[in-house]
């Protein structure tokens, strides 16, 4: 499993639909072998602003071959959670359509601001529309005991510009420090995600690798999952992040950038 914004490519705004794709220096090839070897792969980016075939479709146009089916987002995670824990159940969604396309897929109904009391879920995605009324539907959802699902709680992800702060997580705290409800996290690094890649890959989590820019994200899931984790030093983390991580959450492998594990194929 790769993640996309820091370790196979920067994107302008990773939230956004528009702006520029810069493809990292071996990313391609890396696939590539991966593919040649036979070898199953997802890619899994923790932004919700963006369709998933919207997103691998600007991703196949800047060279890099994603099939729909094996990029994951958050939004794709909570679709699995509700289906197998809230079925039936309606779900009070916020974000764009990185959020609403996956849920309407699915067949899962939405609850509306006015009837927010009737949500069996609340799932909080990057809304960069979020507004008082949507604060006051979602507490009001949770006060009536509806579990609170958010795709990342990430302070900021990797970008061009440099770091940028995290819509979902924002908002989500927002949420908790009305409601003193905790989120219940469907993205990196939730075990949620590693779940879902084992029954994708028909394989347990000891037999995949995570490889991705973020110690606190990629590594830490792997790493709690028993997965094979690899950093890229390419995006959020830099080499002096690793001083003081214990010995259970280091990295198996660190390498400069994505083209560097060309050499351990």
């Amino acid at each position: 499993m790769f993640d996309i914004d820091g370790t196979l490519v920067l994107s302008e705004d990773p939230n956004a639909g528009g702006g520029g794709v810069h493809v990292l220096r071996g990313a391609v090839e890396v696939l590539g072998r991966v593919r040649a070897r036979g070898k199953q792969l997802a890619v899994f980016t923790n932004g919700s602003g963006q369709a998933p075939r919207g997103m691998a479709a600007k991703l196949r146009a800047a060279g890099v071959e994603v099939a729909d089916d094996e990029l994951l987002t958050p939004a794709v995670i909570a679709v699995e959670y509700i289906r197998r824990h809230h079925p039936g159940q309606a779900v009070l969604a916020f974000g764009n359509e990185g959020v609403l396309e996956p849920v309407r897929q699915a067949g899962i109904s939405r609850a509306a601001l006015d009837t927010a009391e009737q949500a069996g879920v609340v799932l909080i995605g990057a809304d960069l529309d979020f507004t008082y009324p949507k604060l006051e539907a979602a507490c009001r959802a949770v006060w009536a005991g509806a579990p609170l699902l958010v795709t990342s709680m990430a302070p900021f992800f990797a970008s061009r510009r440099g770091r940028m702060p995290s819509p979902s997580g924002s908002i989500a705290a927002g949420i908790r420090h009305v409601t003193g409800v905790e989120p219940k996290v469907v993205g990196k690094p939730s075990p949620l995600v590693m779940e879902v890649l084992a029954d994708r890959f028909g394989t347990p989590a000891e037999g995949i690798a995570v490889i991705g820019d973020d110690l606190q994200l990629e590594v830490r899931m792997a790493r709690e999952s028993g997965a094979f984790s690899v950093l890229v030093l390419s995006g959020s983390s830099r080499e002096s992040d690793l001083e003081g991580v214990p010995a259970s959450h280091q990295p198996h492998l660190v390498v400069p950038a994505i083209g560097d594990l060309l050499a351990h194929f």
